[in-house]
């Protein structure tokens, strides 16, 4: 079954289309095509649990009823660095809209059988 998956790192989100019975390798191949890293340098998270090239999504509770495009699951991607090491999972917050300017905002109405004074 299709699965959906948003994979974040800092400041850069990756939305991938996937399968139950993908392999967390699999995962990372298609990863390495869209970002130009090879899989052996990348490390996949859910939570703060590192997942296993061999395991399946499934094995990692991803569904078809808990992956739905409206609402994708989540992994977390940590690239190597130069000397080998890995670097520290981090994703930064999304940002959010600007506020809507005063003409934009709804305005309150006026409540029905109240006169207005003069």
């Amino acid at each position: 079954m299709e699965i959906y998956l948003t994979i974040r790192r800092q400041r850069t989100t990756v939305f991938l289309e996937a399968k139950e019975n993908w392999t967390v390798k699999k995962v990372k191949e298609h990863l390495g095509e869209i970002l130009g890293v090879a899989p052996e340098c990348q490390q996949l998270y859910k939570e703060e649990t590192l997942l296993e090239d061999a395991k399946t999504l499934q094995d990692y509770g991803f569904s078809s009823s808990s992956a739905k495009a409206q609402s994708p699951g989540q992994l977390l991607l940590a690239l190597q660095q130069e000397g080998g090491d890995f670097e520290s999972v981090s994703t930064a917050d999304y940002s959010l809209p600007p506020e809507l300017p005063d003409v934009m905002k709804p305005q309150a109405a006026a409540t029905p059988g109240m006169a207005k004074s003069e």
